[in-house]
């Protein structure tokens, strides 16, 4: 085996470690935060939302996107692969962290997403509904926007998916406002530090 290809393999095997790290930690949080009595919160933004079911595009369509993306990477530079898989496990593991300082429970009137659908055999193990800030509907295809930038049409398209996220994920009261807005401040610094600190891994990462 080349060295290039098991380079390919560590860093792959790495950002796959630690997206099952934080789908773990995120287990553990969400049956933490369904067992406690949290309030919930007031968005005046999505109170005046008609409340609509968006169910099938942010479950099966969300998914179908991100085969799609990876299967463009396998094909197009199968040597990014590695860093997009690690730069998505450390935006997952942030996410855990605020998700763990969030002080508010579900909207009222939420709409499940997983109940139902593609993914409702993942809901409860891998896929939550107690999920809130921020979106990572809204944050993961916004990161992949960040990663593209060398890629116009597919970062636009990743743009595309992410502002539909959010627009359906307000419809169906899954998140707050702040968890859709809060995504798109807070994910640059994301893509920073993954570029800090994995950059070696990206065969596109401009020279310092």
């Amino acid at each position: 085996m080349t060295r290039s290809k098991l380079r390919w393999l560590g860093g792959t095997g790495f950002g796959l470690l630690l997206l099952a790290a934080a789908y773990a930690l995120l287990a553990v949080l969400c049956r933490y935060r369904a067992g406690l009595p949290f309030p919930p919160g007031l968005d005046p933004f999505c109170a005046v939302l008609p409340l609509k079911d968006w169910t099938g595009f942010l479950s099966g369509g969300y998914i179908l996107f991100l085969v799609a993306f990876y299967l463009y990477w396998l094909v197009k530079e199968p040597r990014r692969v590695p860093y997009l898989v690690v730069a998505t496990g450390v935006l997952m593991l942030v996410r855990n962290l605020f998700l763990l300082l969030t002080p508010v429970g579900a909207l009222p009137g939420m709409m499940p997403l997983y109940k139902g659908g593609v993914a409702s055999g993942f809901h409860g193990t891998l896929l939550f509904d107690q999920e809130l800030f921020f979106s990572g509907h809204t944050a993961v295809p916004f990161l992949y926007f960040l990663l593209c930038r060398n890629h116009k049409k597919l970062g636009l398209a990743c743009l595309a998916v992410s502002l539909l996220n959010a627009v359906g994920v307000l419809f169906m009261r899954n998140h707050y406002s702040i968890d859709v807005l809060g995504a798109f401040f807070i994910v640059p610094t994301i893509a920073i530090i993954s570029r800090k600190f994995f950059g070696a891994l990206d065969p596109e990462a401009s020279p310092d």
